[in-house]
């Protein structure tokens, strides 16, 4: 038995080397490498696009992304073995057989690509990183972190910057400017010391290297289709499971949230709870806030208070039912989904006060008013101009 088992070991090895070493082979060995993120990027997009993880064969045809490598290229794996690639299919072999012990890390320069007739020669890093941000559909590194809903990175952590220096980042904002334009550095791409630890719902998890750090990301939900700046304006909405921070209005519109449902990212800006109603001319109408405190907690001053109508004192909830009547059923949004309501207890669930004036309705909407005034409503401004008229 103990021969056996050493001719099988025999023959695998020689099977490998063989495999390897055949010009006839779509895999050969080679040298000289470089680590190389802009290559890991490219190489999660194959796998992306081939549906890699899906695949029972490796006779895969290459597919149609933003370029292909012209081949062989060198690559290396993260324990220095390093190997010769001959064609797309000796490629998708590798990546198949990839796993969180063994991954490709390296690639030596210099190397070409080929986009629609066009070869180009890519001889560093740089160079490397300029080219992949020329495909629009191409998720680097830079890219992930501005998706913070799917995880939160403890800080601090250590990080490579443009001058080939290993800095600290204390926190999300810092991390934020680094990597945001146009205040970051355009051409700058994220260079992570890990490991690093994050949080995914409520668990914490240590990211020990790149491989990791792109399988993490593959697993959120990245494809909204929305496509936005990457700088760096925080806004904040209130959610069950308290204030979710996005780096700009964009991220946040793209989740179904509006600027009525924008709150102070300062987590520290408590307010009393007495209603003392004062009101903001937003560009999505006015905005009521039950009392001063919280409107100078969404950013505003007392400069920016307007006239909550005729009758300030009574609020969307006091009207409802006593001014007014909602035709049901409506819809609402509510924590980037639209929640359809059937009646004013449901309603009013929806609601906060100190957040705007009026539910979130997914206009329109029809409304009758005591006297008999049958209303069809377009947005809020249109809804509060109506109250002005009718509930005096």
């Amino acid at each position: 038995m103990k021969k056996i088992k050493i001719l099988v070991l025999l023959f695998a090895i020689s099977t490998a080397f063989f495999y390897s070493c055949s010009d006839n082979n779509p895999v050969e060995n080679e040298a000289i490498t470089t680590k190389s993120i802009s290559l890991r990027t490219t190489l999660n997009e194959i796998k992306k696009a081939t549906n890699i993880a899906g695949k029972t064969t490796t006779e895969m045809q290459d597919q149609a992304l933003c370029f292909n490598f012209v081949y062989p290229i060198t690559l290396s794996y993260n324990n220095g073995t390093q190997i010769s690639v001959a064609n797309f299919q000796g490629l998708m072999e590798i990546l198949t057989n990839e796993t969180d012990n063994l991954y490709i890390e390296g690639i030596a320069y210099p190397f070409q690509v080929q986009a629609e007739g066009t070869v180009t020669t890519i001889n560093n890093e740089r160079e490397f990183f300029a080219h992949i941000q020329t495909c629009g559909n191409f998720l680097t590194v830079n890219d992930f972190l501005f998706d913070f809903t799917c995880y939160s990175i403890i800080y601090p952590i250590s990080v490579i910057n443009a001058n080939n220096q290993t800095i600290t980042v204390n926190n999300q904002a810092e991390l934020m400017r680094l990597i945001s334009t146009p205040t970051g550095i355009p051409d700058y791409q994220l260079n992570i010391v890990f490991p690093i630890t994050v949080t995914q719902n409520n668990l914490s998890i240590v990211i020990n290297d790149l491989y990791e750090f792109f399988e993490l990301n593959n697993n959120c939900d990245n494809d909204s289709g929305c496509i936005c700046p990457e700088n760096y304006e925080p806004v904040c909405v209130l959610t069950t499971n308290g204030v979710v921070e996005y780096p700009n209005a964009c991220f946040a519109e793209c989740d179904g949230y509006t600027q009525n449902d924008f709150v102070n990212c300062n987590t520290s800006c408590i307010c009393p709870t007495d209603f003392n109603p004062v009101c903001v001319q937003t560009t999505n109408g006015i905005v009521q806030y039950s009392n001063a405190c919280n409107a100078e907690c969404a950013g505003f001053t007392s400069a920016d208070f307007v006239s909550c109508g005729s009758n300030p004192n009574q609020n969307f909830g006091q009207l409802l039912g006593s001014c007014f009547v909602i035709n049901y059923p409506v819809q609402i949004q509510s924590q980037g989904a639209l929640v359809t309501i059937n009646n004013n207890s449901e309603c009013l669930q929806y609601w906060y006060p100190s957040q705007s004036a009026y539910p979130a309705f997914n206009y329109p909407i029809t409304v009758t008013f005591f006297g008999g005034a049958f209303e069809t409503v377009t947005s809020q401004a249109a809804f509060q101009s109506l109250v002005s008229q009718h509930c005096n």
